[in-house]
């Protein structure tokens, strides 16, 4: 299986022309010429919800516990219009495994989106020719625990705040408390926006809560958390003991 559709609509919102393309790449040589280190990278992050790198990873740190056939379902908590949930499906399917993806989010919050969220969501999903998922829709005090899986063996939380950061945290920390016991040996949990300062340097930091959340729930735990190149946006994750 091949990850080139990983750039390619539905799985990223933008359909960049070669022209942009053109501009972005001579830009990049001036970059170069300067020797400042940084390149352009050709998403714009009011659009995509995540960026080509963030999809890679995705894409295999969901193969590697297909693959070594780590019991459980796949989960996302908070996942919006789908574009992730849609690269998960699609690995899902094209292992030719049983697991089920379960998503969970108010569908509430529009951000740019007028139209209905849900029904964005399904629809991408049908254009992409990929099995629906469950989708649970409510507040995370509403549907977890109440109507996870018994086990997992992927855990995506992309749950920005944008708020308070204690609240935030606290929101986060509910979470890790019910999904930790369900996760089983060798799965994952991939957290969007943590950002370590001192690893990633320095940027715009969307939701401090989910490291000050993070780091003090494994505090007392085996597992460490990894952090992953994203380029304009930040994650991380780590691996069940």
């Amino acid at each position: 299986m091949d990850n080139y559709f990983i750039t390619k609509i539905p799985y990223t919102k933008l359909n960049t022309k070669p022209s942009s393309l053109k501009v972005v790449r001579f830009i990049n040589k001036g970059l170069r010429f300067l020797k400042l280190r940084y390149m352009l990278s050709p998403v714009d992050t009011t659009v995509d919800m995540n960026t080509i790198e963030q999809r890679i990873n995705y894409y295999h740190l969901l193969n590697q516990v297909l693959v070594g056939q780590v019991e459980g379902d796949v989960i996302e908590l908070g996942c919006f219009t789908g574009q992730c949930a849609l690269l998960f499906q699609k690995v899902i399917e094209e292992n030719q495994s049983n697991k089920t993806l379960h998503l969970y989010d108010s569908f509430e919050i529009q951000f740019s989106e007028k139209r209905d969220i849900k029904k964005v969501l399904l629809e991408s999903f049908q254009s992409a020719h990929l099995k629906a998922p469950i989708l649970h829709a409510g507040l995370f005090s509403e549907t977890v625990p109440a109507k996870l899986p018994k086990k997992l063996c992927f855990v995506h939380i992309d749950c920005g705040h944008g708020g308070n950061v204690e609240e935030h945290k606290n929101i986060l920390l509910d979470l890790f408390k019910e999904i930790y016991p369900r996760m089983s040996a060798g799965a994952i949990c991939v957290l969007m926006d943590y950002n370590d300062p001192q690893i990633n340097g320095t940027g715009h930091n969307a939701n401090p809560g989910v490291k000050l959340a993070c780091d003090e729930f494994l505090a007392d735990k085996p597992e460490e958390i990894i952090l992953l190149y994203g380029n304009q946006y930040y994650h991380a994750y780590f691996r069940k003991q």
